[in-house]
């Protein structure tokens, strides 16, 4: 079943959603783009598992969920040909030195598309005829991410779905 939650990081109250499984929740803010799952608890295996299969930034963008006691992250998302959306510093608010966890306003959302990689640049690539254009992905504000879904093409209009029940 699912339901229309309000997210504990942006506070948007129509696109986020809860999807409840038999021996697990998993959660979705297509405003903010954080995911979470009721097995992410503070401690537990599938949290650590998580942490360390995640790049730094991801890592230090966590948000810890105090009223369902889960830690939330900055998806990713690789749809192979369609290309990859993923959270990356705001180059625009750049600060010397590494980035720092404690400035969580910091980044924005990348959508990086797949593209033919010519014949003669083949060798720089490993022989490979494609490649993500990270060095060209669209950008887009921390609060933008359901625009970059949209440009992925993996979702039409959030507001569309029927049957939605909200809660917190």
């Amino acid at each position: 079943m699912e339901r229309v939650i309000i997210c504990p990081i942006c506070k948007d109250s129509d696109s986020c959603f809860e999807e409840m499984q038999e021996n697990f929740s998993s959660f979705m803010c297509f405003n903010c783009g954080y995911m979470s799952d009721t097995r992410y608890r503070v401690g537990s295996v599938e949290l650590v598992d998580n942490m360390n299969a995640s790049p730094q930034l991801v890592q230090d963008l966590q948000h810890h969920d105090t009223n369902r006691g889960i830690v939330w992250f900055p998806c990713v998302i690789n749809m192979g040909e369609l290309g990859i959306i993923f959270p990356d510093e705001d180059p625009d608010k750049k600060t010397k030195g590494a980035f720092k966890s404690t400035q969580k306003t910091n980044y924005v959302w990348k959508y990086a598309k797949v593209v033919e990689i010519p014949e003669e640049e083949r060798a720089k690539y490993n022989n490979y005829d494609k490649r993500l254009d990270v060095e060209n992905a669209k950008v887009y504000s921390k609060y933008e991410f359901f625009n970059a879904c949209q440009d992925m093409g993996i979702i039409k209009d959030l507001k569309a779905k029927d049957g939605l029940s909200t809660d917190t």
